[in-house]
C-alpha cells in the first residue's frame, strides 16, 4: 500500500484511536497518561529512529479492510520503566527478559482494551500476536521498504519526563481485489452451469448413454439400475453443483464502543488447591505402601502451604481449624513481579 493511502487511512482513524489508546494505557499502567502524536511521514531509506541502540521493538499485525504490519520502537530504559510501573518497584538497573515480558503483557492488555472499545465502530480491528525483542543495531531493525512513520510522545501522571515511541506502519494491498476476481470466475462458472442445466441429455459414455436421460432439474433416470452402475470405462460425466446458501447471523457483540468490564467474569468458577507438600517416589516404593505407612513431604513443620488458583500459585498461608473443618489463613500474596514471570509458563 502506497504512502498516500496509508496516510489517508491513518488520518481518518487517528482521533478515535488516540482517545481509546490513552484510556487503554491508563488502565494498563494505572496512571494518567497523556499521548501526543506528531505529523506522520513517509518511511524512506534515510530513516533512522531517534532511539539509542540497543532498543526494544514490539511487532504485531492487524486486520481491518486490509492487512497491516506494525512496529513500535522504544528505548530499552522505557521497557524497564514499564515493568516498574506495572509491579510498583524501582526501575531495574539492567533490562532483561522478564522486563520484555512485562512490555508484551502491557501491549496485549492495551490491544484487548482497544479492540473492545472500537468493537462495532468504523475503525474496529483485529490484532495478531505480539512479539517483543531487543534490537542491537540498525541492520537488525527489519523495516519495510515503504510505509508510514509516526512519533508518539507520552507523559505519565504529573511527571515532566517525555517518553518517545516510534510507530512504523506497513499496509498490504486490499484483499478485496482477489475476492472480486474470484466472484467474476464464480459468475462465469454459474452461467456455464445454467446453460448445462437447460440440456435434456448429457454424454456420459457410449456404454450406457442411451440408458441415462437427464431432465431439466438435472436428475437422472435409468431403465436398469444394474446397467447404470456397471463398468462404464472412462466417462466424461458432468456433476453439477451450486453454492450452499446460509442464513446470516446477527452480530451479538457489543456495538456501543464501551470498554468491557470485568463484571462479566465475576461469576466464573475457579479451582482453589491447597498444597501441603510434595514427594517424588519410585514405583517400587509406592507398591510397598500399605495401611499405616507414612510419606514424608518436602515441607518442614510450620512452613506455609501453597495456595494454587487453577494450578498457578497465588499465595501462601497457614493451616487452621474452623469448627470441624480445615481452613487456610493467607499470610503472603504472590508479588506482581512473580506473576509476570509465570506468564509464559
Amino acid at each position: 500500500m502506497e504512502y498516500e493511502q496509508l496516510n489517508q487511512k491513518y488520518g481518518g482513524a487517528a482521533d478515535a484511536l488516540m482517545s481509546a489508546l490513552s484510556e487503554a494505557v491508563k488502565q494498563a499502567l494505572q496512571a494518567e497518561i497523556t499521548i501526543k502524536a506528531e505529523e506522520p511521514g513517509p518511511l524512506t531509506d534515510e530513516f533512522a529512529p531517534s532511539h539509542e541502540f540497543p532498543l526494544v521493538r514490539v511487532a504485531l499485525g492487524s486486520t481491518t479492510d486490509s492487512d497491516y504490519e506494525h512496529q513500535f520502537l522504544l528505548d530499552k530504559s522505557v521497557a524497564g520503566l514499564i515493568f516498574s510501573w506495572m509491579v510498583g518497584e524501582e526501575p531495574p538497573e539492567e533490562v532483561g527478559a522478564e522486563h520484555l515480558d512485562a512490555v508484551k503483557e502491557m501491549v496485549a492488555q492495551v490491544l484487548g482494551q482497544l479492540q473492545a472499545a472500537l468493537d462495532g465502530e468504523e475503525h474496529a480491528f483485529t490484532a495478531g500476536d505480539v512479539e517483543v525483542a531487543e534490537v542491537t543495531g540498525p541492520e537488525d531493525l527489519g523495516l519495510p521498504e515503504e510505509g508510514l512513520v509516526v512519533s508518539y510522545h507520552f507523559t505519565r501522571g504529573e511527571e515532566e519526563q517525555d517518553y518517545l515511541v516510534t510507530h512504523v506502519i506497513k499496509g498490504d494491498a486490499q484483499p478485496a481485489a482477489e475476492g472480486e476476481t474470484a466472484a467474476e470466475e464464480t459468475s462465469g462458472e454459474e452461467s456455464v452451469s445454467k446453460e448445462a442445466a437447460g440440456k435434456e441429455t448429457v454424454d456420459v459414455g457410449e456404454d450406457f448413454a442411451a440408458d441415462l436421460v437427464v431432465d431439466e432439474a438435472g436428475l437422472g433416470a435409468a431403465d436398469d439400475m444394474d446397467d447404470l452402475f456397471s463398468d462404464a470405462g472412462d466417462s466424461d460425466a458432468v456433476i453439477e453443483a451450486s453454492p450452499a446458501e446460509f442464513e446470516e447471523f446477527e452480530d451479538a457483540g457489543p456495538s456501543n464502543g464501551k470498554v468491557r468490564k470485568i463484571d462479566m467474569l465475576l461469576d466464573v468458577e475457579l479451582d482453589i488447591t491447597v498444597e501441603l507438600g510434595r514427594k517424588v517416589m519410585y514405583v517400587e516404593e509406592i507398591l510397598k505402601l500399605g495401611k499405616g505407612s507414612v510419606i514424608e513431604l518436602d515441607k518442614l513443620a510450620g512452613e506455609p502451604v501453597d495456595i494454587l488458583i487453577n494450578g498457578k500459585k497465588l499465595a501462601e498461608g497457614e493451616v487452621v481449624v474452623i469448627e470441624d473443618h480445615f481452613g487456610v489463613r493467607l499470610t503472603h500474596l504472590l508479588e506482581p513481579r512473580d506473576r509476570i514471570k509465570s506468564l509464559g509458563r
